[in-house]
């Protein structure tokens, strides 16, 4: 066989095999033969300090999530699991309100309600704080596996510091954290198809599972068109501009099939093709409706105008901007050497439009770009101890290699840096540094929720209607007097109309001002005024108006919340007016405006 010849059929050797061994969509293909990458990456020797770092990670993970409870929305969650549990049924229609009563309700969420449901009865709030912690952790430790395979422990658990920062500002006891994890593992799937095709079959399980948890489903709908697109695209290229060809063992076969038996599972729900169709309407309040909720609704606001209104100074902001930069540039190395990764490209770009859309898409954000990110350094590492041709001097490769490798001193910096981050939490600088007011430890913030108030207002003989401001304390006075006694506004987004919300801030403003008409509004069929609960951080506005307009009387006060009532309900009960001077000093307020 002549010269030519040889190098020849040693290029189409080596471009077959690539074919056949590549198109994973989380590692760009191997760069070194089975052979070479089993003696550079030694599974054995590296197991015990993978598993120290990893460990290190997922203890500093669940102290940053371990922090009272503090979110609003758990309150009528655990209600509706309540009634979930008591009625054997989910909502159809709205249970809680007295003015959208009649308005369908897509509780996508009575999964969670259930599961947080039993956890308050066995545990209380610790629980619940406790399972918050552990689901983020057990997400890291799945995203941990699904991502960054080749890449050394010391370099994979730094790249993991930044979305762990950016996830612990959105830790709360929401569905969320059902999304956040049902989204690692449907990634996890995904990067173990090449090599276990049958997995696919998980992720309509997931879809079924995830359905019924939370209305972020959608979000694994999306990385598997994403998917699909991908492989679509490696067929195309066959190989060329530095795509690699889809992977024989995931045939277009098993692909139909189980997106067949995904979208299946998508309709398994109590509400159907409805149920399907929510997203849609969720998305709409952050796109159609920006404007008028990204103002009012602090998860509704663009990060980018939070930037503009407050600069780079807030710490989550902060490493959600790195992380984006960091991410972007570890595409760049690749790309230059002409290895392209469609399906982490494309999951960039629609993240990276989800999260500049609303700040409550930072959270899925910053986990998916912790795995791009873990994925992108894994093929560069790859691509640098690969290298057969060093530089003339005989340095190139093995600098590289230094670089990117394992030692002793590049474990003992990582841990340290772990150790004082975990050093940092305990002593509670972490959430100074951060701002928020949090502290590590369990139960609830101090004298942040209205259970005082709220459990006076459901007394017998009160009003059988409320009007509670800020909204988030409708969800406490839910728990306590729901669905016998109702609110006029909650937190629900989903079921309360825009039309709804703008007549709330209208009443806002009318207490504020300290005028009359607006009462009547609010009158049952018996003429019966509702009771006015007002938050002593966020209404102090409308507590100055009310305390001036002589048709309602304080009549219940506590640094937490006020209760008002209509003069001739006041006297009816023999309830005496209130010292106000509880409201004037509410914990965390570091300024008290005197209006």
């Amino acid at each position: 066989m002549s010269r030519k010849r040889k190098k020849s059929f040693s290029k189409t050797e080596k471009r077959v095999s690539s074919k056949t061994v590549t198109a994973d969509p989380s590692e760009a293909g191997p760069l070194v033969e089975p052979g070479q990458q089993s003696s550079l990456f030694p599974h054995a020797s590296r197991l015990p300090v993978e598993l120290l770092f990893l460990s290190l990670l997922l203890i500093w993970t669940f102290l940053v999530a371990c922090f009272p409870l503090r979110n609003m929305d758990i309150w009528w969650h655990l209600r509706t699991g309540q009634l979930i549990l008591e009625r054997g049924t989910v909502p159809y229609f709205d249970w809680f309100t007295f003015i959208d009563y009649d308005r369908p309700w897509i509780d996508l969420h009575w999964g969670f309600q259930i599961l947080v449901t039993w956890l308050y009865r066995w545990g209380g709030v610790d629980l619940l704080v406790l399972t918050k912690s552990f689901f983020l952790a057990l997400t890291i430790g799945v995203a941990w596996y699904a991502s960054g395979r080749s890449l050394p422990a010391c370099w994979k658990v730094l790249c993991w510091v930044l979305p762990v920062i950016c996830l612990s500002g959105r830790s709360v006891v929401r569905p969320e954290m059902f999304s956040l994890l049902y989204l690692a593992v449907w990634m996890y799937v995904i990067s173990r198809l090449p090599s276990h095709p049958r997995l696919i079959y998980l992720i309509p399980i997931i879809t079924f599972l995830w359905v019924n948890s939370h209305a972020l489903f959608v979000l694994g709908l999306v990385v598997s068109g994403i998917f699909v697109m991908d492989y679509l695209i490696r067929l195309r290229a066959q190989g060329r501009f530095g795509i690699d060809a889809p992977t024989d063992s995931l045939s277009a076969v098993t692909l139909i099939r189980a997106g067949i038996l995904t979208v299946i599972a998508c309709f398994l729900n109590p509400y159907f093709e409805q149920g399907v169709l929510f997203p849609l309407t969720l998305y709409e309040k952050f796109s159609v409706d920006q404007a008028f909720y990204s103002v009012r609704v602090g998860e509704f606001q663009q990060p980018l105008d939070f930037i503009r209104q407050h600069g780079l100074g807030n710490l989550f902001l902060l490493s959600q901007v790195l992380l984006a930069i960091l991410t972007f540039c570890s595409f760049i190395p690749l790309l230059l050497s002409r290895r392209v990764n469609p399906f982490r490209i494309l999951l960039f770009i629609a993240f990276t439009h989800l999260a500049l859309k609303a700040s409550r898409n930072t959270a899925i954000f910053a986990l998916i770009s912790g795995m791009i990110l873990c994925d992108n350094l894994s093929d560069w590492f790859r691509m640098t101890v690969s290298r057969t041709e060093p530089e003339p001097n005989g340095a190139g490769a093995g600098r590289s290699f230094r670089f990117f490798g394992e030692s002793f001193l590049k474990n003992s910096t990582s841990t340290l840096i772990l150790l004082f981050l975990m050093t940092s939490v305990f002593t509670g600088y972490w959430h100074q540094w951060g701002g928020e007011g949090k502290v590590l430890g369990l139960g609830e913030q101090e004298a942040w929720y209205a259970h005082g108030a709220s459990k006076f207002a459901g007394q017998p003989g009160m009003p059988d209607r409320a009007f509670v401001s800020n909204n988030g304390q409708a969800a406490v006075y839910i728990f306590h007097n729901g669905p016998e006694r109702k609110v006029f506004f909650d937190g629900r987004l989903e079921v309360n109309s825009k039309e709804t919300f703008q007549l709330y801030e209208q009443f806002q403003q009318q207490m504020s001002y300290n005028t009359s008409g607006w009462a009547y509004l609010l009158e049952d069929e018996d003429g019966q005024l509702p009771a006015i609960i007002l938050d002593s951080r966020f209404s102090r506005n409308e507590i100055n108006g009310l305390l001036n307009n002589p048709q309602w009387r304080l009549v219940f006060a506590d640094p937490v919340a006020a209760v008002f009532l209509d003069q001739k309900t006041a006297d009816r009960l023999a309830l005496p007016l209130a010292d106000p001077t509880p409201l004037l000093y509410p914990p965390g307020m570091k300024v008290i405006k005197s209006e």
